[in-house]
């Protein structure tokens, strides 16, 4: 299943792509997830939690770049997990790449996602995956705008920093990003309906 996604963030290339490598710095702001362990520079092991339409998943796993160009500001990611009650696993391989967009940065998301097991059938459906992603998405670029103006700001102030983690808002519940999830659904529904009209 592949899965596209965009976000802006108010800082040029160079910037967003500092932060956006760092991983620790980046993992509080994704909703569901925690960085457990730091393997090497390029490996990482936590968990994600997640929704999928009425069912609550877990998962265990480790994310390692395989491929990262500083200068071109392209990066592939490969992730993979298992479910923590044994309903399957997930891998993902997932590229990015930043563009200048005004002045700040567009942020492309490509997403190879293979979903095994039980929990392929809670995923059945690309349109609960989709809305879902883009939900995640929304939240991590608006946690992540929020660390960033926070820093900018204690910069400005010269005021003693605090970790991003610390600043970082919690992950969004299963709960919200599930209802998130489908009134996105709706909304597309309807402007499916509307436009064929």
């Amino acid at each position: 299943m592949r899965l596209e996604n965009t976000f802006d963030v108010p800082v040029a290339p160079a910037e967003a792509w500092r932060i956006l490598t760092d991983v620790e710095r980046v993992a509080p702001c994704v909703p569901g997830a925690r960085l457990t362990e730091v393997l090497d520079d390029d490996a990482y092991k936590g968990t994600m939690q997640v929704k999928l339409g009425p069912v609550s998943l877990a998962f265990d796993g480790k994310a390692q770049f395989i491929e990262r160009d500083d200068n071109a500001h392209t990066a592939k990611l490969r992730a993979n997990g298992r479910e923590t009650r044994n309903r399957g696993t997930a891998d993902a391989d997932v590229t990015f790449a930043l563009e200048p967009q005004g002045d700040g940065t567009l942020v492309r998301i490509e997403t190879e996602l293979q979903l095994s097991g039980p929990v392929a059938q809670y995923g059945r459906s690309q349109g609960v995956i989709l809305s879902v992603s883009e939900e995640m998405i929304d939240r991590f670029a608006a946690a992540l705008k929020k660390d960033i103006l926070a820093a900018d700001t204690s910069t400005a102030s010269e005021s003693p920093a605090k970790s991003p983690a610390a600043e970082a808002p919690p992950p969004a519940s299963g709960v919200s990003i599930g209802f998130g999830a489908v009134m996105r659904m709706i909304r597309r529904f309807f402007a499916g309906l509307f436009g064929k009209a």
